[in-house]
């Protein structure tokens, strides 16, 4: 017979392996849910893969086709990535090796606009973002450079450069012809009168300086045209901004004392170059100063000022040198108008100064740029992209 406590005991296992069976069918039960779920999340990852692979593909064929160069620089600027056309350009072997060493091995020059010039002088355009790619355990910095072929299309500016030139020579013949015709007339007058022989010392010099005056006049007229039509750089040499300053100085030193007037030079900092033209960027600077003396009249008070972009030096740094006065100022609306050819407010103007300024401008990879409030003088400069120094390599 079974006594009692006996009996309780089981009763106690029946409930526990009861409990046992209930609690076992449900975890037979949650491993069934899953497995499923596991089966479910494999197959979405393996769709996942299989899209990533194939947008994958589809981003190496198209950065294949690309024409334009890609390439991928870590923090220590080394090319990790490149596709076919940046290999064509740069060569296989730029593959990890410092951007600044390829970029002197494979072009021959680089400018403030961010082009590199080959030395078949193939123009390329860079330009560049940021790589910030967050990873599990670090993140993935650097950047990724675009490098597009641009000869063709700077080609054709340039060709629509000297179409517009070439226009503008149409409307300078005409112009021409009508503006030379007064100031040759009077001298022709002038010299015809001084071939009498009552005529008094006095009004003898005074004919000769009036002649002198309308053959200069016609020197400006025939120098700004001849300027306009080169387009304002024939050459590409260095040219120190500092000697450039010294020969304005003394080219206009004449006229600044026969207006009485006073031009002061900001210091410049040393080692400030510009590739181009010294003679063209010389004349545009008189032209600019000449400017400033024929609006304000005698004893005009102007500052020739130079500074540049920050920070210094840089590829991207800029030089502007500024001729400043305190003449009347010009209104808004004529902001631009004043530089277009044959616009002129002066009787005696030959309507290119300023034109001839920004073509000289725009020849140097530039631009020219005027501050002005009416009443309270006019400022206008000449930007210009700083040379570079090429490292050794």
């Amino acid at each position: 017979m079974i006594n009692e406590v006996e009996q309780k005991r089981l009763e106690e296992l029946e409930e526990a392996f009861e409990l046992f069976n209930q609690t076992s069918t449900q975890l037979t039960r949650a491993y069934e849910s899953l497995q499923h779920e596991v089966i479910e999340l494999k197959q979405k990852l393996a769709q996942s893969n299989k899209e990533k692979h194939r947008v994958g593909e589809r981003l190496d064929q198209l950065l294949a086709l690309l024409p334009a160069a890609v390439l991928v620089l870590d923090e220590q600027d080394r090319i990790t990535d490149m596709n076919p056309a940046a290999a064509k350009i740069l060569g296989k072997d730029a593959m990890g090796r410092q951007w600044s060493v390829v970029v002197r091995n494979a072009f021959l020059t680089h400018n403030a606009a961010s082009e590199l010039i080959t030395h078949d002088q193939t123009i390329y355009q860079l330009s560049e973002t940021s790589l910030n790619l967050s990873q599990t355990d670090h993140s993935l910095k650097g950047k990724i450079l675009l490098i597009q072929d641009v000869t063709d299309a700077r080609t054709l500016r340039d060709h629509i450069s000297r179409h517009q030139r070439l226009s503008s020579m149409g409307e300078m013949a005409a112009s021409l012809a009508h503006q030379i015709r007064t100031p040759l007339a009077s001298a022709l007058l002038y010299v015809s009168q001084m071939s009498s022989k009552a005529l008094s010392e006095e009004k003898r010099d005074k004919f000769t300086s009036k002649t002198l005056s309308s053959l200069r006049h016609l020197e400006a007229l025939v120098e700004d045209m001849l300027q306009y039509a080169r387009g304002g750089k024939a050459k590409d040499q260095p040219v120190d901004v500092s000697q450039l300053l010294t020969q304005l100085a003394a080219s206009v030193e004449p006229k600044v004392f026969q207006t009485r007037s006073v031009i002061a030079y900001d210091e410049v900092k040393p080692g400030l170059v510009v590739m181009g033209d010294q003679d063209a960027l010389l004349t545009a600077l008189q032209n600019l100063v000449s400017n400033s003396i024929d609006v304000v009249g005698e004893h005009a008070d102007i500052q020739v000022r130079v500074t540049t972009s920050e920070p210094f030096p840089q590829e991207d740094s800029s030089v502007s040198i500024s001729v400043k006065d305190q003449g009347p100022g010009l209104t808004e609306t004529l902001h631009e108008k004043i530089f277009e050819p044959f616009f002129t407010s002066r009787a005696k103007g030959t309507g290119l100064g300023l034109a001839v300024v920004r073509a000289v401008a725009q020849a140097h990879d530039g631009d020219v740029w005027v501050h002005s409030i009416p009443g309270q003088g006019a400022e206008f400069g000449l930007r210009l992209p700083l040379a570079v120094e090429k490292e050794q390599a």
